[in-house]
């Protein structure tokens, strides 16, 4: 009795070794890879997101700081406005900072000034990484600046 041997069909070849397993492996090494491709896809997104939601923040607190009459109503204002835009975004920010030079509200009528405010938001990215590390939280910052009526009371 002969032993049998193997034949490939024709334009087949036939695997010099085993290959079972290589599936598993390229597995291990690719899931991974993927898994922290989409992660910082995320982390961009989120950045991407929390600096145009600051912007539109920093330009309604300019622009609210500037309808006021007395630069402490103008710094108040700038502060409701900008947190009143952050929080009915429903943004992650872990702490907002608001900025405001309203001295341009303390200027003579006739002269030309203006108000500008500058928020600061805090952003979480620590929560997508798998093995920490890195930078937990990100600050996004926007300056936004708004003319002041040159001719409105001040008093």
């Amino acid at each position: 009795m002969t032993p049998h041997r193997r034949c490939a069909p024709a334009g087949w070849r036939v695997p010099l070794r085993d290959e079972r397993g290589n599936t598993a492996i390229e597995a291990a090494i690719t899931v991974p890879v993927l898994i922290m491709l989409v992660l910082l896809f995320v982390a961009g997104a989120r950045l991407s997101l929390a600096g145009q939601k600051t912007d539109a923040a920093a330009e309604a607190a300019a622009r609210a700081a500037s309808l006021e009459r007395t630069p402490g109503q103008g710094l108040e204002a700038a502060k409701r406005a900008a947190r009143d835009a952050l929080s009915g975004e429903q943004q992650a920010c872990t702490s907002v900072a608001v900025r405001a030079d309203t001295s341009g509200l303390a200027v003579p009528v006739g002269t030309v000034s203006a108000v500008t405010v500058r928020v600061e938001c805090r952003v979480p990215v620590g929560d997508l990484l798998l093995f920490g590390g890195g930078p937990g939280i990100r600050t996004v910052s926007s300056t936004f600046t708004s003319v002041v009526d040159a001719f409105r009371s001040r008093t």
